[in-house]
């Protein structure tokens, strides 16, 4: 009985799914660069026997420059097990300056969201009637969101 890695491996090395071995070649390549610079590559493709990294920042592209010739001498002479069928000649970079998608934007959200944990059930001592306004305008959202 077949595992599931023999499976895909077989599934991967048949004609019509020659992309998935595309894929999977240029994810092994891209795992060589630095990890900050893995994080500025929008996406990667072959075209003409060179395989293309596009980049999202020109600070990426100046650094990757520097770096490529580094990778490209033991590339060909030890490429990973993923690109034996799979061949290309030179790697290049370029920076796209397709600003991104709110799709994108949204992906990359830093800010966590936290649900509300109060019951706004808490004393307004405060004499001052601006400053009580805002206090109870404060415990009327709490309410709201809860």
């Amino acid at each position: 009985m077949k595992n599931s890695a023999q499976v895909l491996s077989h599934i991967v090395n048949q004609p019509q799914y020659k992309k998935l071995g595309q894929h999977q070649c240029i994810a092994a390549v891209k795992a060589l660069l630095p990890p900050h610079l893995q994080s500025m590559v929008t996406f990667a493709y072959v075209k003409h026997k060179v395989l293309y990294f596009v980049l999202n920042h020109p600070g990426a592209k100046q650094e990757f420059d520097i770096i490529i010739t580094s990778i490209k001498a033991p590339l060909k002479l030890y490429p990973p097990a993923k690109c034996k069928e799979m061949e290309f000649e030179d790697i290049r970079a370029y920076v796209s300056h397709k600003p991104q998608t709110k799709d994108e934007l949204s992906k990359k959200e830093t800010v966590p969201y936290y649900e509300e944990r109060s019951e706004a059930a808490f004393e307004n001592p405060v004499k001052e009637p601006r400053l009580h306004e805002v206090i109870e305008k404060i415990r009327k959202s709490i309410k709201q969101h809860r």
